[in-house]
Parts: C-alpha cells; sequence; structure tokens
C-alpha cells in the first residue's frame, strides 16, 4: 500500500488534487477532450479545475510551508522544491484539468476506478522517478500504448498507469484503463454518449472549479429511514450533484439530491434545518461556526433537495487552523514519552 501511495502522490495526487486554464490552453486538454476518453457507463463522473484550486492561499502554504506535515511523498521528497526537481512537475503550473469517473458498483469492493489528467510533464523524467521508487512492477502493449502495473501490497487493487500523449496521463484498473486507450484511438463510446449519466451532467455549470454527478444512488442508502421526529424517505432518490467554485475570495456551490419525492424532500430539509439550528446553538462559543452555518442554505423542491454554501476564504483559514489545533491536541504521545512531554 505504501508503493501505491507514493504512485498516487507523483501521479494521481497531481491529478487528483477537471475545463483547463486559459492561459494554458496551448498545452493543456480541455474536460470535454478529457471526457471524450472517459468510455460509457461509469457510476459516477467529476472534474477538476486544478490550477484554479492550486492557487488558494492554503494549498501555497501546504506546499511550502507544510509540505513535511501533509504531503504524502514526504518521506521521499524533503521538501516540495526537491518534488518538483526529481518529478519535473511544478503542481501550481503544470497541473491543468482531472476528470475521474468510478465503475461497477457502490456496493462492490471492486469498483474500478479512472482518472486522467491534462497536464504539462516530461515523459523520461517522470517515468525514471516511479521506476527509481519501485512503484513500477511490469509493463504490457496495449493499443499501441505502454501500460505500467502500479505496485501494492494488497494483490487485489490492480492498477495501470498510462500516458496518453504529451499533455495527458491517466491512470485506472486494467479495464477502464484499457477502454480509455481505444476511446483516444477513437474506439468505442465514451461517457458522452451515455445519456443516463449526461442528462445529470448537462445540467451542471462545467466551467466551475469542480463538478460531480453520480448517476445512480446505491440501494443500501435508498432503503435508508429516519425515524421518531426526524423521518427521511430516500426511496425515490435518483442521483447526486455537486458543483464547486471560487471567486473573489469565496467558495460557493450547491449539493443537490434528485428525487421524485416533494413530500419526502420536504421532510430531509426540515431535518437538514433542524440540525443547522442546533448547530447554531453553540455559535456563541465557536463564532467560526456560527459563519459557517450563517453560509449554508437548504431547500427542497418536487424533485430535488438543495443545499448551497459560499465560504469565504479568510473562514476555511481559520477553520484550518482550528482542526490542526484540535487534532494536535488529541494526538497522544511517543512511546517513551510522559504527558509533560519529558
Amino acid at each position: 500500500m505504501k508503493k501505491k501511495m507514493l504512485a498516487l502522490s507523483l501521479i494521481l495526487v497531481v491529478m487528483l488534487l477537471v475545463p483547463a486554464c486559459k492561459k494554458k490552453a496551448a498545452v493543456g486538454m480541455n474536460s470535454e477532450a478529457l471526457l471524450a476518453m472517459v468510455p460509457e457507463g461509469p457510476l459516477m463522473v467529476m472534474a477538476f479545475d486544478f490550477q484554479r484550486f492550486a492557487a488558494l492561499s492554503f494549498f501555497d502554504k501546504a506546499l511550502k510551508e507544510d509540505w513535511q506535515k501533509n504531503a504524502k511523498g514526504a518521506k521521499d521528497f524533503k521538501d516540495y522544491q526537491e518534488f518538483v526537481q526529481k518529478t519535473g512537475i511544478d503542481l501550481q503550473k503544470d497541473v491543468h484539468m482531472v476528470v475521474g469517473a468510478v465503475y461497477g458498483s457502490f456496493d462492490d469492493k471492486d469498483a474500478q476506478p479512472l482518472f486522467i489528467g491534462s497536464l504539462k510533464y516530461d515523459r523520461a523524467k517522470l517515468l525514471s522517478i516511479l521506476k527509481e521508487k519501485g512503484t513500477i512492477t511490469a509493463e504490457e502493449t496495449y493499443g499501441g500504448a505502454t501500460l505500467y502495473a502500479l505496485k501494492d501490497e494488497d494483490a487485489s487493487k490492480d492498477m495501470r498507469l498510462v500516458f496518453m500523449n504529451d499533455a495527458c496521463i491517466a491512470a485506472g484498473a486494467p479495464m477502464t484503463i484499457k477502454k480509455a486507450v481505444d476511446l483516444a484511438a477513437k474506439k468505442g463510446k465514451s461517457v458522452l454518449q451515455t445519456p443516463a449519466m449526461m442528462k445529470y451532467v448537462n445540467q451542471l455549470d462545467r466551467k466551475s472549479m469542480f463538478w460531480l454527478a453520480v448517476g445512480s444512488i446505491p440501494g443500501k442508502v435508498k432503503e435508508q429511514t429516519g425515524g421518531g421526529m426526524m423521518p427521511v424517505d430516500l426511496s425515490q432518490a435518483e442521483a447526486f450533484t455537486a458543483v464547486a467554485d471560487f471567486k473573489n475570495k469565496t467558495l460557493s456551490g450547491e449539493l443537490r439530491l434528485i428525487s421524485q419525492n416533494e413530500a419526502g424532500n420536504k421532510q430531509i430539509a426540515d431535518m437538514l434545518n433542524g440540525l443547522k439550528a442546533l448547530g447554531a446553538m453553540g455559535a456563541s462559543k465557536e463564532p467560526e461556526l456560527g459563519e459557517l452555518l450563517n453560509g449554508l442554505q437548504l431547500s427542497s423542491a418536487a424533485d430535488h433537495v438543495k443545499l448551497t454554501f459560499s465560504i469565504s476564504e479568510a473562514l476555511m483559514d481559520k477553520l484550518g487552523t482550528k482542526a490542526k489545533d484540535k487534532a494536535q491536541g488529541m494526538t497522544p504521545p511517543a512511546m517513551g514519552e510522559d504527558y509533560s512531554g519529558n
């Protein structure tokens, strides 16, 4: 698993963490081009404009000040500068867009992921560091492309990496990767030709920093019902969408549960508003909590339940700092230390 996480640090985190920044349009691929390589029939599809995310102050701080504390690859790279030097990738400048998808079933432990990222990279340099760290275990050729197996201590977790072209890398389960390679060669059908999913995707603002669509709600979720004073009816839930954007130093967006159940939707909204009211009771002691709750609005309609949010960058910084402080306070002393720090 450690080797797998390193691979994700070098590739998927490069991508995970999808339309391309206008300044990079000449070398990057936009979200439509990436979605055209996502095979048909996913359970979930998402897109992330990484460059806009990388411009946020907390991301810059995480890279340049908190690398050793937060980066999963910290044990392999002493700091961010060394990461850039050895991989040839500057996350804040070179990564443009990412799309992701999941296939199979949410109830299935073997659900198959796929991530495709648009970025500027040096193939030879990146491949060299992956081999040096022992994350590549085997190679195979498919459709004229080389698929690299990523090492994992869990043999059931089989992942492949492929350099799709000079501006695109993909990683995922073998079957999804091979279908993506086929699509790059104009063979097969993409998610853009999956009406059951695209009817939800097309309702989203795909120019936002992030968007996501789940085209099928798991049966276990639909069977859940609340009892007592707060009943919840999810039996008609059919999809879930999310969108987020960052403008004028404010993160805003919406979460939407699509359900053709007006009465049930109202029950859910009323329950969540009740929880919000309970949380507001503690706002005098936690002013940041009050500010956060004030930025949340819940509503329902005949076909959906919607939560909209608006959170300032300043508030996100405050909440992040407070979360770190609380986490440090909960950390037990190392072996051999007493609680006085001796």
